[in-house]
Order: C-alpha cells, then structure tokens, then sequence
C-alpha cells in the first residue's frame, strides 16, 4: 500500500457566477463547482492538471447517497474490481468528528494546513483490509483540499474522474447490487 498526495484548487469564475451562489458562498456554504470554474489538481510528483481537459469517464458504479453527507455510501471501480465504503464520523464532544492523521501521516503539508469544517471530508475505505485508501480533507476558507489516495487503487485518471464527478455533483447512483 503506497499512499500518495495531491492538492486540489477550485478556480472560480465569478463573472459567471449567479447572485445565489455568490451569497451562498459568502455564508461560508459550499457550491457545486459548474461548467465555469476549473478544478486543478496538482499531484506530489509535480503533474498538474484541470479534470476538464484529463477527464476520461471511468464508469464507477455508486451506491445509494449517504444520508450525512453528499458522498454516496459506497463506490466501485468496475476495471479495477474492489468496492470501497464511505467512513462514518464519530460524534466527540458532541461534535461530528474524522480522524485523518492515519492517511496523511507520511504528508507534511497536512501538520501545516488549517483543516476546515467541509461537507466534501471524507474517508473511504476497504471493509476487506480495512484500509483508508481514499481521502479528502479541507484546507482553509479557500477552495483548497488535500487529497490522499492508494496508488494500487487508483491511478491519476481514476482520481481525475472521481474529483470531478464529486465537485460537479455529477454522481449517478447505481440501483443494482454491487
């Protein structure tokens, strides 16, 4: 298991942008990203690149909508045959709460970073190793988010696919049983 990191930038289009989600946006609620804006993703071993011009349509196969989050509850990659499912937060002190320090524990950037409240957190993990071999955390007020993932799941097209498909809010829910 070989966990890698990348960074992910939101570039908004404010010209674009309707008087709705400029208001959501300043309450602090988060937006779906829409065909204006570019999502840039920059990888730890220095590519960069925006999921419009990569974007290849992998065909994940995704499970009901987790009733918490925006997240489905389960996802598959059908080339690479494993299923991975959404971590549940834990409530603490009467707050829900993810640890993510096991995933990001080799990332530096992650001790550094101010870590943000966001509804796109998240962990995913195998219930057959029980691994988290896929993660997403906010970093700062900013549309900004660190990124971890196993490279033995997921290759740069899967995580271009997948972000894109999360931040467009583009999720197409698979009725059958995985």
């Amino acid at each position: 298991m070989t966990i890698k990191y990348a960074e992910i930038a939101i570039s908004r289009n404010l010209q674009e942008e309707s008087w709705l989600s400029y208001f959501k946006n300043l309450i602090g609620e988060e937006d779906i990203t829409t065909e204006n804006d570019t999502i840039i993703i920059s990888f730890d071993d220095g590519t960069i690149t925006d999921t419009k011009s990569a974007f290849v349509d992998k065909q994940f196969k995704f499970g009901c909508k987790s009733y918490r989050t925006i997240y489905p509850s389960y996802f598959k990659n059908p080339s690479k045959e494993f299923i991975l499912f959404l971590k549940d937060a834990t409530y603490r002190d009467g707050v829900l709460r993810m640890d993510f320090k096991n995933i990001f524990k080799d990332d530096p950037k992650y001790t550094t970073i101010k870590k943000m409240p966001s509804v796109y957190n998240a962990i995913f993990h195998s219930v057959l190793t029980y691994k988290e071999l896929f993660s997403l955390i906010k970093n700062g007020n900013n549309y900004r988010y660190l990124l971890a993932y196993d490279n033995e799941y997921f290759d740069k097209s899967d995580i271009i696919y997948f972000i894109h498909i999360l931040f467009t809010g583009a999720f197409i829910y698979d009725n059958d049983k995985i």
